[in-house]
């Protein structure tokens, strides 16, 4: 589900964007690249917010991640803070020229044997680390909706999807 999108600064420095849900609002995010790069497993951006007193605050960071099926690129973490009861977490698919699309979508908990879901439970579980269900702890998304955890599409009646519907 498309929640928001980022599109270049006319300075080039950065990414706008906004990020929008029922009960959340971010209308002025920046999304930039990290200032020191420390690790090969860094983030390849930080997403940063002003706050009520007007500093900039980092609310979210997002990883570099390739699809299964082609090879595309695209951008996987979270906005958190906390302020926040949990984390929300976000995928950015586009490119750096044209801008970024956030996606969304619900994790779960996978399915066992005889169809519910871990735990006997058929309704999705909300457990674990910031209330979602297993993480992926690389800050990608995991199981238990029409996509893989490479973004690829799993679920059933096949019908071109792949090229049309991002994860």
């Amino acid at each position: 589900m498309k929640i928001g999108n980022f599109v270049p600064a006319q300075n080039g420095d950065h990414f706008e964007g906004k990020i929008v849900t029922r009960t959340q609002r971010f209308p002025h995010l920046i999304m930039r690249r990290p200032a020191q790069v420390l690790s090969d497993q860094a983030a390849a951006f930080e997403i940063f917010e002003t706050n009520n007193y007007g500093e900039e605050v980092q609310v979210g960071a997002l990883w570099e991640r390739r699809r299964k099926v082609n090879n595309e690129l695209f951008y996987a973490g979270m906005i958190d803070d906390p302020s926040f009861s949990e984390a929300l977490p976000i995928a950015l698919f586009g490119d750096e020229r044209e801008g970024f699309a956030a996606q969304w979508r619900r994790e779960r908990e996978p399915f066992d044997g005889d169809g519910f879901r871990s735990g006997g439970n058929p309704q999705p579980t909300r457990g674990g680390s910031g209330g979602f269900g297993r993480r992926d702890t690389r800050g990608g998304f995991s199981g238990g909706s029409t996509a893989g955890p490479g973004g690829e599409y799993v679920g059933g009646n096949r019908q071109e999807l792949d090229d049309t519907v991002p994860f």
